[in-house]
């Protein structure tokens, strides 16, 4: 993917989802992949607690509880949880749209959902994928 369409992806996705701009949270808190625990799901908090340090997602996060952030991280533990709870159903699809657009994913049409099913600038963004 071009460094423009790139570009375009990413500012599509921060004005339809602003809060993948998160620096402590989110998709930009973590190395991209797949939930730690469950390795269903995008990863999107980080952990510090007896289950290591890697990425969970938001539903092992709170199956987690305060046993995924360290005796002195547990209140920003519980602080990511509220976070990760408020967000759309879809922040699955998002989370890997953003690793695309940043280029720590590589474009998939296994990965990518369809077009159709997004907002417009997000959608526009996407059909400039190859392929």
């Amino acid at each position: 993917m071009d460094p423009a369409t790139r570009h375009d992806l990413r500012r599509a996705l921060l004005e339809h989802a602003p809060w993948l701009a998160e620096d402590d949270v989110g998709p930009r808190a973590v190395e991209a992949g797949r939930c730690a625990a469950c390795e269903q799901l995008p990863r999107l908090l980080p952990t510090c607690g007896p289950s290591g340090g890697a990425g969970v997602c938001r539903g092992c996060a709170e199956t987690l509880g305060e046993d995924g952030w360290c005796a002195g991280h547990q209140e920003e533990g519980a602080l990511a949880r509220a976070w990760a709870a408020q967000l759309p159903d879809r922040w699955p699809e998002l989370v890997v749209l953003w690793w695309v657009a940043t280029g720590e994913l590589r474009p998939d049409p296994s990965l990518v959902p369809d077009p159709d099913d997004l907002p417009a600038p997000v959608a526009a963004a996407l059909r400039q994928l190859p392929g």
